[in-house]
């Protein structure tokens, strides 16, 4: 009777798990925690540039700034396909995993379509201010995915992301007249909300399988 009742549990727990994702609390996995903190660092980066041309610590030029502005996006681009490429090949997680995944991609999407109406409008009304309105709703759109990804996993950490990122856009979208305060914003919000926790669920993710009891 107990080893019966022992398989019955140990059954229940293989499904659970496979529902909850695996062993990966984040979701996202060691490829999509990885890609998602490069990305925060790659934008990172490039806002730190920003900031310091802004306050005349160095001076790029019309190159400089075109290659500024396109190479993080290049780097991104790649990083991706290569994740794309390998993630294919494996086997794909439980309910939760896929819905985590499913919340990015849909806001990834998202931020496309924002491009194209942000830059018609800067564009159209001839006033870039329009364009810097883009990445403070962007940054309050992750809000939205990180709270999702928080009622899913029920994890404080994912919460705190979660306001960081709203906190963030709601700041950037009230500074836009103020360049060198909406940089340093944008600055920590991606080195803090984006960079930091991506590679941390690329850490966890790395790291659960040896200590399933942590």
């Amino acid at each position: 009777m107990n080893d019966k009742l022992k398989t019955v549990q140990d059954d229940l727990a293989f499904l659970r798990g496979l529902a909850e994702g695996g062993t990966e609390r984040a979701g996202l996995g060691v490829a999509g925690g990885g890609l998602y903190g490069s990305a925060g660092l790659l934008y990172g980066i490039q806002c730190l540039i920003y900031v310091a041309q802004e306050n005349g610590l160095v001076s790029l030029g019309g190159l400089g700034n075109l290659i500024l502005a396109w190479l993080p996006t290049v780097i991104f681009l790649i990083l991706m396909t290569i994740v794309i490429v390998v993630e294919r090949r494996r086997p794909k997680g439980g309910v939760t995993h896929r819905a985590i995944n499913a919340a990015f991609a849909g806001a990834g999407l998202a931020n496309l379509a924002l491009i194209i109406v942000f830059a018609v409008a800067a564009v159209k009304n001839q006033d870039f201010r329009y364009w810097l309105y883009h990445p403070a709703v962007v940054f309050v759109l992750q809000g939205a995915v990180w709270y999702a990804v928080f009622a899913l996993r029920k994890r404080a950490w994912m919460l705190a992301v979660s306001l960081g990122w709203l906190a963030t856009g709601v700041a950037m979208g009230l500074l836009v007249d103020r360049a060198g305060l909406y940089l340093l914003i944008a600055c920590f919000g991606l080195f803090a909300f984006m960079a930091a926790p991506g590679f941390f669920m690329m850490r966890q993710a790395m790291d659960r399988p040896a200590g399933l009891g942590a």
